[in-house]
């Protein structure tokens, strides 16, 4: 065991934006930093807190290399155990992209990954399909590709294209061109093979993109704020005792599929209510934001989890929300303390806190989240996220008003629900078999096959109709209709939702928790861009069980059927 100076500790705490213990172990045999038992925040927590690394545009373009590699255990460690990860750059959050309306980015993608030899990926392929009713063959686990999410982009070629498949040991340059009109906002890249997309996020495998506001039309108490903003990077990164994540199931609920049960009894302890692993923040645990009295800052909160529910609160403080998935809301919508904001995997919230007039300490949480809306179909616990103290020293800074947010709006008032013609369904299901063997991860009765596309006109404007279901009461432990998270690239959608004052709001998003039997309908407009990309639910294990669709958006008339 190497033992490290609290100088070199700290050189790499700058170096690499992560929080790293003061032993590290090494991958492949348990040590006792990786057991499955509670971390100590005060020793390995409570850091300050730390941005990712930044990579800008310059002159229109953003030319850079993005490596997917595993992480070195012997100097990248989370709370002491040294873990060997699927990551980028070999680093336990993504670097921030930064970019401008109408730049075009030139990521080179190098899967630096191992190829993996035919048995192991039999053996990947024999997780899935043991536990899911599959229709096509997945990626390998060390297969990759990147989705750029949220982006409206060309869903084809080298674009934002999440139907390729990048192997290991070769190179893949994507070019995606964002249009001079895009909106302003937070969005985020992930790894997105099918098959291998819980996996690697899981492991940590995803990063900000930030498209920068225009200073010439930003209110000056917004660029004000921007100056100290902060990227919340929300991790679930899952980590065997060996510091590893090599097995699908370990992403499964808990214990035991379908109804989580109490871990004290349970043989299998690799799964997150049970492993005692904490969500990090840009790879840190508990990192502790100073501000001053009365400063506001923005913060861009992304949740990047494979399959987690945050609440997200700051003690005695207001979140005054402006941004929903990238999309300025025209207004600051504020909630008052002790209301959170719910953070779903793929939701993205911007917000700006003022900090409180009184110094101290506050708690950022994520408040408990009961079986009912929980991800888990159990109660999860409170969780302690970060910490935001507040010195003496005072910089009283103001809040920008709503008639200065109003012009923000990308799309200024438009309703789409009022102008919806067509109608789109999908069901999410995750049922099982009458033996309790294997489960079906399906939308509207299908499990994913590239073979099997949904045609949608270029212009129209539908509604889409979603909910969940689960098995018919004959089929012994009937799985209900479960909570899913509907995402659907390249173009946004419009739904309604209770706003802080308690009166029906429009705002658009690109992913939203549904939650069966009851429908939800959102409403969208495909724009500028024709081709296939994919529609599915956001808890990434699900995603890769089967539960997605292609989409194709095609320049001609769509035939409906009666």
């Amino acid at each position: 065991m190497q033992i490290l100076s609290k100088k070199c500790l700290q050189n790499l705490l700058i170096v690499s934006t992560l929080l790293l213990g003061s032993s590290f172990a090494s991958a492949g045999k348990n040590h006792p930093s990786c057991a499955y038992e509670p971390i100590d925040i005060e020793k390995y927590g409570k850091q300050p807190f730390q941005n990712p690394p930044d990579r800008h545009a310059q002159n229109g373009r953003l030319e850079t290399v993005l490596s997917v590699q595993y992480t070195d255990p012997k100097t990248t460690s989370i709370a002491g155990c040294g873990v060997k990860l699927r990551t980028y750059e070999g680093k336990l959050v993504g670097p921030t992209l930064r970019v401008k309306q109408g730049d075009i980015v030139n990521l080179l993608l190098k899967n630096r990954l191992p190829k993996e030899s035919p048995d192991e990926i039999q053996a990947q392929f024999d997780q899935e399909n043991q536990n899911a009713y599959l229709d096509t063959i997945p990626a390998s686990f060390n297969t990759t590709n990147v989705h750029f999410h949220g982006l409206h982009v060309s869903p084809t070629g080298n674009s934002d294209n999440v139907l390729l498949a990048i192997s290991p040991q070769s190179n893949f340059p994507y070019e995606v061109t964002l249009p001079k009109d895009h909106p302003i906002g937070s969005y985020w890249y992930h790894a997105h093979a099918h098959g291998s997309t819980s996996i690697q996020v899981g492991s940590g495998m995803a990063g900000a993109i930030v498209i920068e506001d225009n200073p010439s039309t930003t209110p000056k108490a917004l660029l004000a704020a921007n100056a100290n903003e902060k990227i919340f990077v929300l991790q679930t990164i899952l980590y065997n005792q060996k510091g590893e994540l090599n097995n699908i199931t370990s992403l499964f609920p808990g214990p035991s599929t379908p109804n989580p049960k109490d871990c004290s009894t349970a043989t299998n302890k690799d799964t997150w209510p049970c492993s005692h692993r904490r969500i990090t923040i840009n790879g840190q645990i508990v990192p502790i934001i100073t501000m001053k009295r009365g400063e506001v800052q923005r913060w861009r909160l992304i949740d990047t989890a494979f399959r987690e529910s945050i609440a997200f609160a700051v003690e005695k403080h207001d979140l005054h929300e402006i941004a929903l998935d990238g999309n300025y809301l025209g207004r600051i919508d504020t909630w008052k303390a002790g209301t959170p904001i719910d953070l779903q995997p793929g939701y993205r919230s911007d917000i700006l806190i003022k900090a409180s007039m009184k110094p101290g300490e506050y708690r950022i949480i994520d408040q408990p989240t009961s079986s009912l809306k929980s991800l888990r179909q159990a109660d999860e616990p409170e969780n302690l996220l970060a910490i935001l103290k507040v010195v003496d020293e005072t910089n009283d800074m103001a809040l920008p008003t709503n008639e200065e947010m109003a012009a923000l709006a990308p799309f200024g008032n438009l309703d789409l629900s009022k102008q919806a013609v067509g109608v789109q369904e999908v069901a999410f299901k995750l049922g099982q078999d009458m033996a309790g063997k294997k489960n079906y991860f399906q939308v509207n009765y299908r499990a994913f096959n590239p073979d099997h596309v949904r045609q949608l006109e270029l212009g129209a404007v539908d509604m889409w109709s979603l909910t969940t279901v689960g098995d018919p009461a004959a089929v012994p432990g009937a799985i209900p209709p479960l909570p899913h998270v509907f995402h659907i690239h390249v173009n946004p959608f419009q739904w309604q939702r209770i706003g802080p004052d308690g009166k029906p709001q429009m705002v658009w998003k690109d992913t939203l928790l549904v939650q069966g039997p009851a429908v939800t309908n959102v409403y969208t407009q495909y724009q500028a861009y024709t081709g296939k990309f994919v529609m599915h639910c956001h808890i990434l294990d699900h995603e890769d069980l089967g539960m997605m669709e292609i989409e194709e958006v095609i320049n001609t008339p769509v035939a409906h059927s009666h």
